[in-house]
């Protein structure tokens, strides 16, 4: 088995080697061997200023960005990851992609045929593909959201038939994982400076941040797909008893500088 990872904003592939280095280090422990060819989805940090090109349209303002033209690039990023994994270990290797944070969406869209991609790879990845695991991903953009900050992608991914998990499975046999934390509240009163970001980032994405848990950026309640996509809920960490958070990279100066 190959695992793909699409990584989340502004994360690159040095951002989950520890990731690797974990499943390596228990590969006894499991029913399937993990391939050494196993990969993140080659992106660079500054590889997601392309989406600023789509700022100055009326597409933008409106909400109704289109998903392959916005996302082409990531596309691209994923199928040179699959055909890297595919000359390693042969066309007869399973595949499971592992989407975290917005990568999870990007991801279903891309074997929801939202790429529009006709390549080898491309059709080769729908054969061998098992399944796809969200790790702390926004799947969904409700109307109490107080603004869309995927400005129409989302809700494009959401109400294409192709994505769903039930089409995904029945028509792929891609089953989905959806895996999340609700160790974060977003409590007031509060000088917590975890729970204050926490708020300041459920509120635009519900429209509430009372009662409202999650891993400290993505509620919960928008973090899970409907049957027959699987759910599990992340509490602590059962090495460090810690709440688990959403890991996430900060783009600044120093790591934007990508030495050639």
């Amino acid at each position: 088995l190959a695992v793909l990872v699409c990584p989340a904003q502004f994360c690159v592939p040095d951002d989950y080697e520890i990731l690797f280095k974990n499943l390596a280090g228990i590969n006894d422990d499991l029913s399937v061997e993990i391939a050494k060819s196993s990969c993140t989805a080659p992106l660079g940090r500054t590889d997601w200023i392309k989406v600023a090109r789509q700022l100055p349209t009326r597409a933008f303002l409106d909400a109704s960005l289109d998903v392959k033209q916005t996302l082409g690039w990531y596309f691209q990023a994923i199928e040179e990851g699959l055909a890297q994994i595919f000359a390693a270990e042969g066309d007869q290797v399973e595949i499971c992609i592992v989407g975290h944070s917005i990568g999870g969406w990007v991801a279903r869209a891309y074997l929801g045929g939202m790429s529009q991609s006709s390549s080898a790879v491309h059709r080769l990845a729908l054969q061998r593909c098992t399944g796809l695991v969200t790790l702390g991903t926004p799947h969904l953009s409700p109307e109490s959201a107080l603004v869309d900050q995927t400005r129409g992608l989302l809700r494009a991914i959401s109400e294409t038939p192709s994505c769903s998990p039930q089409a995904l499975l029945d028509d792929r046999g891609i089953s989905i994982t959806c895996v999340c934390s609700e160790a974060i509240k977003g409590d007031l009163p509060s000088i917590d400076a975890e729970n204050l970001i926490a708020i300041g980032s459920y509120l635009p994405l519900t429209g509430s941040w009372q009662e409202v848990s999650g891993d400290g950026i993505v509620p919960s309640s928008l973090a899970f797909l409907d049957e027959p996509a699987e759910k599990i809920v992340l509490e602590n960490c059962a090495e460090t008893g810690q709440g688990i958070r959403h890991c996430h990279v900060l783009p600044t100066p120093w790591n934007l500088w990508e030495p050639k």
